[in-house]
């Protein structure tokens, strides 16, 4: 079975969390995290559809989502598979060196995601991820700083094979753009947000802004807002709330938008969705 090694919580937010195991193959839906994620396929196969660009993944492939970068796995049906994960938050690695994580926020989303197995084994990545597993496993006073150091290193050699093996280069001003605009909806999302708000935070012309967002994202500032909406809906239903107490927080104005734009993006009323998800 699949499970939870080590998760560190601070600040009302998880530092890191590791995770190994082998699990039955589901379909994990279309999610984002605030973390970044780092995923190995140790054994099995799968599709991973990153932004819409999909992605077909073995063993040994390791797959990197950035915050708020929209993806699903999809494992062929009554397949098991055998996984390992890091998830950081930007602040567990960048106190090292604030630049540490520019080449990585360069990366277009929905590009550049797989590291091929041969690459992953050619920057001898897994040493990296034993050495988290090993202080994870066996917590210690000294694991999250060892933790952090394997973290940052894993960081260092995945921005070196980025530029190296993907050409990725970390001065992009559209990216540091489209990186302020994300940052900006990630803290007002729960608020009445409009582009013009956007607009005026950036001093970005607003037809620039939606032009700019839609070729590095594929989503329209308008349709990212509300998926960023569903998503944080889709956890205080998880949590347990109730339907009707949970709108406002996650920056709907009224129910019946709430639950038109929830149906629209998952298929299913939030009453149907907390009902299909309470054993979870």
């Amino acid at each position: 079975m699949e499970k939870t090694i080590r998760r560190v919580m601070y600040d009302k937010s998880y530092t890191y969390t590791y995770r190994t195991g082998m699990s039955e193959g589901p379909i994990l839906g279309n999610h984002m995290h605030i973390y970044y994620e780092f995923l190995q396929l140790i054994e099995g196969n799968a599709l991973y559809n990153v932004e819409g660009t999909e992605y077909k993944i073995s063993s040994g492939d390791l797959l990197i989502t950035n915050p708020n970068e929209f993806h699903f796995i999809t494992f062929p049906k009554n397949s098991v598979y055998h996984r390992q994960f890091l998830q950081i938050h930007s602040s567990f690695v960048s106190s090292m060196n604030p630049h540490i994580l520019d080449t990585l926020n360069a990366r277009k989303f929905g590009t550049n995601n797989r590291i091929p197995s041969e690459i992953f084994n050619k920057y001898n990545l897994g040493d990296i991820f034993k050495g988290v597993e090993h202080y994870s496993a066996n917590p210690t006073a000294d694991t999250d700083f060892m933790v952090s150091t394997y973290a940052a290193q894993l960081v260092v050699k995945l921005s070196e094979i980025l530029k190296k093996e993907f050409l990725v280069n970390d001065t992009s001003s559209k990216n540091k753009h489209i990186k302020e605009i994300q940052n900006y909806i990630e803290q007002n999302f729960t608020h009445n947000l409009n582009i013009d708000d956007i607009a005026e935070h950036t001093f970005l012309n607003k037809s620039y802004i939606s032009r700019l967002f839609k070729s590095e994202t594929g989503l329209t500032i308008s349709v990212y807002i509300n998926m960023r909406r569903v998503m944080m809906a889709k956890n205080l239903l998880l949590a347990g709330e109730n339907a009707m107490n949970i709108f406002y927080k996650c920056g709907f104005s009224d129910y019946t938008t709430f639950y038109r734009v929830f149906k629209k993006y998952t298929d299913m009323s939030p009453e149907q969705f907390k009902k299909k998800h309470s054993n979870i």
